[in-house]
């Protein structure tokens, strides 16, 4: 059973008490120029003559600690030992409470205690510098790191100590002083934990009475599980990564400097102190900080700046910052990854009443980054989606001053994530024969990395269902979204599918009478999606820099042919609403963007026509609406000639796809042949 006893609030005290305790009386071992002032007996407890040394000079203290509030405990020990008086806040020398009973200056006894935890924000600060020199009291200044205390301050700093954080043996003797007991032995590697354990930790066993075996364990799987978070050994390796460019090689250089300065072989200053990763959801940013990380041999602290924002109040959120950085520097040498960075705000584009709290908040992180600037072994990256956003102090030399810029990943890059993706699945005898990572990039061009996990992570699902392995098809159908059981989610009658069919296969047949031949078409589906959208032709990407006119008049034929198709089949009173219908999506929209496109951006309206307009503005464009509706209307008479020597290849398509619902390109350019 524990030996401490009492109320919950008192128990938490008491294990802050004994923690800063071990760690103060370190401090002094380490610092002992403070003896040379006091004439030191044998066998005197260190504390007992440090707060002789107190008593007798009245220094200036400087404790930094991420432990909150040390070194108000601390004075709590010396006063065991030493004549003080209970402590006073410093702030409160300002509103006058420094006074004692009838007016009288505060005696000289009484330990004067300032935090700089929270903030450096003070005011009237010379003021109260100015009663620091005047003052016959000892004063404590309490801070996570030195940098978070003014310079005005710290010049009047007669000895700075510092709390290490507790190693193994620190907590060793933590343990058995809260508990009574030894920690059970461990050796080697099984007892690493034991130089990661926080005050949180002990807390629950302590207060439900645990005995020292169940404690231990306790604490024991906490820390561990948290070391699991940190650590990255799953995650990809930079060689592992691709389609990043210069962001890749710029990963590599940090991570070399890193790995010469954790050898002692550079100093730490000489290494960036921060990046700035910017770019489209997904394309990596996560992942490139934690292939850093994993190629560097360290621990890997993520979190998301919005939810540092997601308690109530300033002061909670003060306080979030502030324990992931103590974490960060717990674990050091370390990865402080924070994503969505942009959502702490830019003070240049707030005003007003939310002016105060960004400023708050922003130069508390500033303080937190410099302190980690000073000690160099954590490296702070910063992911946002938005770099205009993020506010300029941030972007600063010595901060996040190297900015990033990740891209979508070209169409090689895409079939080697792919391949790592597939990797486990192939190695395991998962993955079926006819994977072709070529085609499937080509499909995907557009998309990111993340997307590519999603789409093997529901290949293997749709396999797993069949009880077979991941095909080809499994993972073209989640790249085209088809729905998982699509055999079963046809909500059409007979004569309405056959109508999708033929509708699809005039955009079949007209694009396969571009100069391409219809080679770029990957598969045509009449499936129904998770979008809403029923009919469609999956095609690679179109990589060309420029287009001509013929190109894009070619386009809007193939977005025409589908209603042209209904039309030679079931005849003009007999057309649907399938090429409308689907809104901004539908294929009339898509034709009518392309030759907005032409007559008002491109250049390409006609020799005597080089006038520019914004491609979608009603009011530029009125002027224009006669030529649109002419070049729509003989496009599409250019289309129904076209198809008419096409009827049967039409109806052969139109017929496999009522059959089948999905072709592939090879099997329909077969049909064509």
């Amino acid at each position: 059973m524990s030996r401490i006893d009492g109320s919950q609030a008192k128990l938490d005290r008491q294990v802050y008490k004994i923690w800063v305790e071990v760690l103060f009386r370190n401090s002094l071992e380490t610092h002992s120029s403070w003896r040379d002032s006091i004439h030191a007996g044998p066998g005197q407890d260190v504390i007992a003559l440090f707060a002789k040394y107190v008593e007798r000079v009245a220094p200036v203290i400087a404790i930094e600690s991420s432990l909150p509030y040390a070194e108000r405990l601390i004075v709590d020990m010396l006063r065991e030992h030493a004549r003080f008086k209970p402590p006073v806040s410093f702030p409160s020398l300002l509103s006058g409470q420094w006074q004692a009973g009838r007016g009288r200056p505060l005696d000289a006894r009484t330990p004067l205690v300032l935090s700089f935890q929270e903030t450096n924000d003070l005011l009237n600060s010379m003021e109260e510098v100015h009663h620091i020199e005047t003052t016959d009291n000892p004063v404590f200044l309490g801070c996570n790191h030195i940098s978070q205390v003014p310079a005005e301050f710290q010049r009047l700093i007669d000895l700075k100590l510092t709390l290490s954080s507790a190693s193994a043996g620190d907590f060793g003797k933590i343990f058995e002083t809260l508990f009574g007991q030894p920690l059970p032995e461990e050796k080697g590697a099984a007892a690493r934990w034991r130089g990661f354990v926080m005050p949180p930790d002990v807390q629950p066993p302590l207060r439900l009475r645990y005995t020292a075996v169940d404690a231990a364990r306790y604490i024991r799987d906490r820390v561990i599980e948290r070391l699991t978070r940190v650590e990255v050994d799953n995650a990809p390796s930079l060689d592992d990564l691709h389609g990043l460019g210069e962001a890749r090689e710029i990963a590599r250089d940090l991570e070399k400097d890193m790995r010469l300065a954790m050898q002692g072989r550079i100093e730490w200053d000489e290494v960036d102190r921060g990046l700035l990763l910017v770019g489209p959801p997904g394309t990596g940013k996560t992942t490139l900080a934690r292939a850093i990380a994993k190629d560097c041999g360290v621990k890997f602290i993520a979190v998301s700046a919005g939810q540092w924002m997601a308690g109530d109040g300033l002061g909670m959120h003060l306080a979030e910052i502030r324990k992931t950085f103590e974490e960060a520097r717990r674990f050091a040498p370390t990865i402080l990854f924070i994503d969505e960075i942009d959502s702490i705000g830019n003070r240049e584009l707030v005003s007003g009443q939310h002016l105060t709290y960004q400023v708050t908040v922003i130069n508390y992180l500033l303080e937190l980054m410099d302190g980690f600037s000073e000690r160099g072994d954590v490296i702070v990256i910063g992911a946002s989606n938005y770099e205009d956003m993020i506010d300029p102090a941030l972007r600063r030399a010595g901060r996040l001053d190297q900015v990033i810029r990740v891209s979508y990943p070209t169409i090689r890059a895409l079939e080697n994530i792919y391949a790592y993706h597939l990797k486990d699945h192939a190695d395991a005898g998962r993955l079926a024969d006819d994977i072709d990572h070529g085609a499937l990039a080509r499909l995907s061009f557009g998309l990111t990395g993340a997307d590519v996990e999603f789409f093997v992570r529901g290949a293997a699902r749709r396999a797993r269902k069949r009880k077979s392995r991941i095909s080809q098809d499994d993972l073209k159908a989640e790249i085209m979204r088809r729905p998982r059981d699509w055999d079963r989610s046809m909500p059409f009658d007979e004569e309405a599918i056959y109508r999708l069919a033929v509708h699809e296969a005039g955009h079949v047949v007209m694009r396969m009478q571009g100069g391409s031949k219809g080679k770029e078409i990957s598969y045509v589906s009449i499936a129904p999606r998770s979008d809403g959208r029923i009919g469609y032709i999956a095609t690679f990407e179109d990589e060309r820099a420029s287009m001509t006119r013929e190109d894009f008049l070619h386009e809007i034929r193939v977005m025409l042919a589908g209603r042209a198709a209904e039309e030679l089949i079931f005849g003009a009173e007999a057309i649907s609403d399938l090429a409308g219908k689907y809104g901004a999506m539908s294929d009339l929209a898509q034709a009518t963007k392309i030759a907005r496109y032409l007559l008002g951006v491109s250049g390409l309206a006609g020799q005597e026509d080089l006038t520019w307009y914004k491609m979608l503005d009603e009011k530029l464009l009125e002027s224009r609406q006669g030529a649109l509706d002419s070049l729509l209307r003989d496009t599409y008479a250019s289309v129904l000639r076209a198809l008419e020597p096409e009827k049967a290849k039409l109806i052969s398509i139109a017929d496999a796809l009522n059959q089948h619902q999905e072709i592939d390109g090879q099997e329909l350019r077969s049909l064509a042949g």
